[in-house]
């Protein structure tokens, strides 16, 4: 469910929330090479898993080192080696991992309970709820398209291929939608049998997540390397679709369900993005 780099963002998450002094979330955002939004959403995880991450009266955060959980098994262990050996070999931070992972082991430090904890729970309830053709709330969704935060009442029918997407019926609107797993602060399943069952489709989304609606749109954005970076983290499944430049600058070339996210995207940092 996480790639490569979001296991590595974590520790690197843990180990700067624990060490002296607090950070602001700018300062966290920018070590992590993330949008501060996206940070947010990391500390959101942490705190769903049992962390308590203290902020203090300069809104600046911190992580208690007395904090514990359960530790490491041999196999997890080795199977974290294989994915950094294979997949992530030549970042600077692997060597530091991997020589404390035999220690991990008998440490109070679950990496699989933070990476893996939050979305498993998630899904778990979800693949619930369609057995039994039963509604759920999602709580505390944060929306990209509105930049809000609310509860959603859906009758679920099913996941993308790479679980990032549930696709649900929205009750409200009475419309199929796709919900990022990563933006769902939980899961409330619910008694009540589905109602529209008639009206469920299981579409495809866009590299944004945006539904199929019946127009398509060919879309070229030249990137700064930051920006790159922002995008790959917020939006993974653009990472096929971009092509680095002899200049240094990225190429996002892809064809999408809807111009909205990329205007929003564009708005958003205006000296870093250009649309072709």
């Amino acid at each position: 469910m996480f790639n490569q780099n979001r296991i590595l963002r974590v520790f690197k998450l843990i180990t700067l929330l624990k060490t002296y002094p607090a950070k602001s979330i700018k300062r966290l955002a920018q070590s992590l090479e993330i949008s501060e939004r996206s940070c947010y959403r990391y500390m959101d995880l942490l705190a769903e898993l049992g962390f308590e991450v203290k902020k203090d009266d300069h809104n600046k955060f911190s992580l208690p080192a007395d904090q514990v959980v359960e530790p490491f098994t041999k196999e997890e262990s080795h199977l974290i080696q294989e994915v950094l050996s294979v997949s992530v070999k030549n970042n600077p931070l692997v060597a530091s991992i991997r020589s404390k992972l035999p220690s991990l082991e008998e440490s109070n430090i679950l990496a699989t309970n933070i990476v893996h904890g939050h979305l498993a729970k998630l899904v778990a309830k979800i693949n619930d709820a369609i057995t039994h053709q039963t509604q759920l709330l999602i709580q505390r969704y944060q929306s990209a398209n509105t930049e809000s935060i609310s509860d959603r009442l859906v009758e679920p029918i099913g996941f993308t291929a790479n679980y990032q997407y549930l696709c649900a019926f929205e009750v409200e609107s009475k419309q199929n939608k796709y919900f990022k797993l990563e933006r769902m602060g939980s899961i409330e399943n619910l008694t009540e049998i589905v109602k529209f069952k008639e009206l469920h489709q299981l579409l495809n989304p866009d590299v944004f997540g945006f539904n199929d609606s019946g127009e398509k749109f060919s879309v070229n954005l030249k990137l700064s390397m930051r920006a790159m970076l922002f995008l790959k983290d917020d939006y993974p499944a653009t990472v096929d679709f971009l092509t680095e430049q002899k200049d240094g600058s990225w190429l996002l070339s892809v064809e999408v369900n809807s111009m909205e996210p990329v205007e929003r995207i564009v708005r958003s940092l205006p000296l870093d993005i250009l649309l072709l």
